[in-house]
């Protein structure tokens, strides 16, 4: 079953009371198009690894110069 993030258009009940501008997460067989809108996603799919260049660690610099 495939899981959606819907948003409550009105009052409505599934699991819990739903208030208009609740979002929430159902089974996409229980979505209702009477009180419910589905969420797109803000965010894009993360890029692969394989596509990104590793971190570099950088040390930190000492100072070799004696106190004055």
């Amino acid at each position: 079953m495939a899981q959606i993030t819907v948003k409550a258009t009105s009052l409505g009940f599934i699991g819990s009371l739903r208030k208009p501008g609740d979002e929430f997460t159902i089974n996409e067989e229980a979505f209702s198009e009477s009180w419910m809108e589905k969420v797109k996603p803000d965010t894009k799919p993360a890029a692969k690894a394989e596509n990104k260049a590793p971190a570099k660690t950088v040390e930190p610099k000492t100072d070799t110069k004696p106190a004055a």
